[in-house]
């Protein structure tokens, strides 16, 4: 597949993405206001679909490659704990999450990147808002071809380390659904365990879905 055809993929991904939000959107909810208390709770899991497109910072650290690439990321998130009742701006809930990850590049050395990825999340939960900002800090591994291209020193070999941390804000269209954005940095190294580590230092953007299932199971603590 040139890269041309994956552009139109990824474009394809985007509209698969986005198409369903407005038929969600237009459908008579039962929840008509959804209440973030019953969204983010303890026990609740979620699946997340983002995609979105990131590009590397030339001059940081100076000489890494022109890279671009763009990355479609599905998360299975679960909920710590309830959000407290005292009335803070740091009011939320903790969100640990694993995600799977695959990437293609568009622009600089290599084709695809791909790998695991664990995440903490934080989500600021305030009474009666649709809108929930977040932060969210995370470390995995990828698998990349980059390192093939030895014009390159930023990546030296095929087992990478990805640190990364993201901003993001989730609209919450009923109490399952909800639509994302999420700006991110991206870092790419390995640790020095190849001659050639320059690393890549990125940033980027996503858009996605969320679903937010039903209680799965009651602890202990939830039965009467």
């Amino acid at each position: 597949m040139n890269r041309c055809s994956k552009t139109v993929v990824f474009l394809n991904i985007i509209i698969v993405l986005c198409s369903p939000l407005y038929a969600l959107a237009q459908e008579p909810s039962k929840n008509k206001s959804p209440s973030p208390e019953d969204v983010f709770t303890r026990g609740r899991v979620s699946l997340q679909l983002v995609s979105g497109v990131i590009n590397s910072m030339t001059k940081l650290p100076k000489g890494s490659p022109v890279l671009g690439y763009a990355q479609t990321n599905v998360r299975v998130g679960w909920m710590t704990q309830n959000p407290s009742q005292e009335k803070s701006f740091w009011r939320g809930n903790w969100e640990v999450i694993g995600e799977v990850s695959n990437s293609f590049i568009y622009k600089g050395p290599g084709t695809y990147i791909g790998g695991v990825t664990a995440l903490l999340r934080y989500n600021f939960v305030q009474p009666g808002w649709r809108f929930i900002p977040f932060v969210q800090v995370g470390a995995g591994i990828v698998y990349n071809d980059i390192y093939k291209d030895e014009t390159q020193t930023a990546v030296g070999q095929a087992i990478e380390f990805t640190p990364q941390c993201s901003l993001g804000l989730r609209y919450l269209i009923n109490k399952n659904w909800s639509v994302d954005g999420e700006a991110i940095f991206h870092h790419i190294s390995n640790a020095g365990m190849a001659d050639r580590n320059r690393s890549l230092n990125s940033l980027g953007g996503f858009v996605g879905v969320t679903y937010f299932f039903d209680t799965l199971w009651k602890s202990s603590e939830d039965s009467p």
